[in-house]
């Protein structure tokens, strides 16, 4: 067999390139860190890689969401304590307002005009707004002022109100948004509701056996104002008033209080999950170390191996190229 002078160049510089290609790629596999750069390195750990990354990034909006629904609901659960301590006070004082037989109408009439305050700033808590200036209680429609008083200026460019849950005569105020829950998926199988509308919190009240009372709680307190304000003398009926009045209010505290235990709960499941979410994280950050990540022991031997093996090629090579018959002539 002849081997020509252009054979031992082209099999010398094929070994020399092999050899470096091999040293540039374990030099590329310690300056990154990982064990597959490329679906070449290791196809089979790149294509679980591949799973397992898309896993944590939907595990990584998840847990946005979350951040978000916690920090809507912590809004609302704020704007619901207001209401109640509000509700609650109101019904202090009605309480003491029905002590007729030690209250004149004149001290009945000053405790009225205490509570119309608070009405006011009930009213004032329902259409709260949140930091990007959304209405908190109008369900979907959160451009939109959700109640409006008797006694607000009319809008003739105001959209379409809802008409009440309940059968209320003349109502003192009305609500203006719809019975919409924003939602956020928290997790893979959980939608989270981050709001609740206005209808739920103040229209729709219920009494202890469920039945609807037939008014909102801003009726309830309007309707407790004027039998407070109106002399006894001339109200035959104030005791049946102020007892059904009464009733009403406190079926207001507590379905205020229903509401605010439902957003408790979503919080504590929001924690949970949270929980949940961060362990999945961990779990997949150690799968792909796993997958991915470089022995940097085994990959520092194999570089000392291979700068040798380059340096044995490229040695050789010369002491093969300078090889000739004229040498011994």
């Amino acid at each position: 067999m002849r081997v020509s002078s252009s054979q031992i160049f082209d099999v010398g510089t094929i070994g020399m390139q092999r050899n470096q290609s091999a040293l540039l790629s374990t030099q590329a596999h310690l300056s990154t860190g990982k064990r597959v750069n490329t679906p070449e390195d290791d196809p089979v750990a790149a294509a679980q890689a591949l799973v397992v990354t898309q896993s944590n990034e939907v595990n990584n909006r998840h847990i946005e969401n979350q951040g978000a629904a916690g920090d809507h609901l912590k809004l609302l659960e704020t704007k619901l304590s207001d209401v109640t301590d509000n509700i609650q006070s109101l019904l202090d004082k009605a309480v003491q307002a029905g002590n007729s037989g030690v209250l004149n109408d004149a001290d009945r009439g000053a405790i009225a005009t205490d509570m119309r305050q608070k009405l006011a700033q009930l009213l004032a808590s329902a259409n709260s707004q949140d930091g990007d200036g959304q209405y908190i209680f109008s369900g979907f429609k959160t451009n939109v002022q959700p109640f409006t008083s008797a006694t607000d200026p009319v809008d003739s460019t105001a959209p379409a109100t809802l008409a009440p849950p309940q059968n209320f005569a003349n109502p003192y105020v009305t609500y203006n948004g719809d019975q919409g829950q924003r939602t956020l998926q928290v997790d893979a199988g959980r939608i989270m509701s981050t709001s609740e509308n206005g209808v739920d919190v103040f229209m729709r009240i219920s009494d202890k056996s469920g039945t609807l009372t037939g008014g909102s709680v801003f009726d309830t307190i309007k309707n407790m104002i004027d039998t407070l304000e109106k002399p006894i003398a001339a109200n035959p009926t104030f005791q049946t008033d102020f007892k059904n009045e009464m009733s009403d209010l406190s079926a207001s505290l507590d379905n205020t209080l229903r509401v605010r235990a439902s957003v408790g709960s979503r919080l504590a499941e929001l924690d949970a999950l949270g929980n949940s979410a961060a362990g999945l994280t961990a779990q997949y950050q150690e799968t792909l170390s796993g997958l991915q990540d470089l022995d940097y022991a085994k990959a520092i031997s194999t570089l000392s191996q291979q700068q040798m093996q380059l340096q044995a090629a490229q040695q050789s090579f010369a002491k093969i190229n300078s090889l000739s018959l004229f040498s011994i002539l």
